[in-house]
């Protein structure tokens, strides 16, 4: 399915009152927190529960994340609500990444499902033939010695990142922040997937451009509270150095991680 992408952004506004950037120490994570360092694939799937050919990339994704070096991320447009289902998770700001990833690749439109990996190669998100080749063929090196990293301690995350090479006259990377649920589940009574429960894996609460990431790298604190919520489900959070191109469109991804929060933690705050 396609949509007119009428105009092509790249989003830049705050999310938090402070700007955090994310990544893993080389330490246990604490508590029930999961680490999944090390990543070689960041995969962002473009998706609507709206759409009644996203399910099958939907299952694609799911399958592909619960690789150990493999990040995967769902933003869940908003072009699709008119059709009678609102999604759930659905928000224009995802559009918005959407429509960045467009302008980077050149394409005239957006569409789902759209499979982006590592910033640099779009695919419909249901070729999972295509995808895996394409993951052979393109991934991140752990050992690039570019770095985001974080650590826990106590109701704060502590973030670093390092290793940013210098390239003068281009443009900084910047460093994208995303919160996102785990597994989700909604039952759809209107529109193309009408009857179905529909599974999602780590749909995206929130994502932001958290500021371009300099020589020195950047070490930032941001507390817990801020990326918690009040529903009980499992929840974490990912962070993402990313080239910039000239026009400002998102480029490469150089290093990635994520953390899954142990949902004890609301509980107690």
């Amino acid at each position: 399915m396609e949509a007119s992408a009428t105009s092509i952004l790249c989003a830049c506004r705050p999310l938090f009152a402070l700007v955090c950037l994310f990544t893993f120490l080389p330490v246990p994570a604490q508590g029930g927190d999961k680490a999944k360092t090390e990543i070689t694939h960041v995969l962002e799937l473009f998706t609507s529960q709206g759409c009644s050919s996203c399910p099958p990339a939907d299952e694609t994704l799911s399958a592909l994340a619960d690789r150990p070096h493999v990040l995967g991320l769902s933003y869940h447009v908003d072009y699709w609500d008119y059709i009678g289902w609102r999604d759930v998770f659905g928000s224009s700001h995802n559009t918005e990444r959407q429509r960045a990833y467009a302008r980077s690749f050149s394409n005239k439109t957006v569409y789902t499902p759209q499979l982006v990996i590592n910033g640099a190669q779009d695919v419909v998100g249901s070729h999972r033939g295509k995808i895996e080749k394409l993951m052979a063929q393109s991934r991140i090196e752990p050992d690039s010695g570019v770095s985001v990293r974080i650590h826990r301690d106590g109701e704060n995350l502590h973030v670093i990142t390092s290793g940013i090479p210098r390239r003068p006259g281009k443009k900084r990377p910047m460093l994208v922040f995303v919160t996102f649920a785990d597994r989700m589940e909604t039952q759809v009574d209107r529109g193309e997937n009408e009857g179905r429960t529909l599974v999602n894996t780590h749909p995206v609460r929130s994502w932001q451009v958290m500021g371009m990431v300099g020589a020195d790298g950047m070490e930032v604190e941001l507390p817990m509270s801020s990326i918690l919520t009040d529903d009980g489900t499992i929840h974490g959070c990912a962070a993402m150095i990313q080239a910039v191109n000239e026009d400002g469109s998102p480029g490469r991804i150089l290093a990635a991680t994520q953390m899954d929060i142990d949902p004890a933690l609301t509980a107690r705050r």
